[in-house]
């Protein structure tokens, strides 16, 4: 991919994850087991995100033009968990080739300490599948990938 191309690839997805973060913190964010948890990473994330947006228009030197969006939100609390991880995941990887095509430094420590911080978000979405997972016998909640 080229580098507009990725950077608005990734402004997209990010905005599509503030969006779906947000409205996912909503639906699941009262459950009884793990809702108040997934209520503040969701909202913590959906935050950490509108930062980066703000940040890749740095890099960009473009506006992003972020405005939340209509979303549906998630089936159910796995099938958010299980989304938002692989979704985290990708971007992982398109930061990591975003990485490979900036060459001015400040920028580079801008989209390592983004890696830094998704790879962050993977971790945190994991324990919290453990934990439901742990807090609900007969749940079964299976990695994909």
């Amino acid at each position: 991919m080229r580098l507009k191309e990725l950077m608005r690839t990734l402004i997209t997805e990010e905005m599509a994850d503030v969006s779906v973060y947000n409205v996912d913190a909503r639906l699941y964010g009262s459950n009884e087991k793990i809702g108040n948890k997934i209520g503040e990473l969701f909202t913590r994330i959906a935050q950490e995100k509108k930062t980066r947006l703000k940040a890749l228009s740095k890099i960009s030197k473009e506006g992003v033009g972020f405005r939340q969006r209509k979303t549906e939100g998630s089936r159910s609390i796995e099938a958010a968990l299980r989304t938002h991880t692989d979704r985290a995941g990708k971007n992982v990887a398109l930061y990591r080739s975003l990485l490979k095509l900036i060459n001015k430094p400040e920028s580079r420590e801008i989209l390592k300490n983004i890696i830094f911080s998704e790879r962050g978000c993977i971790t945190a979405l994991k324990e919290l599948r453990e934990q439901l997972t742990d807090t609900a016998p007969g749940v079964r909640i299976q990695d994909e990938g």
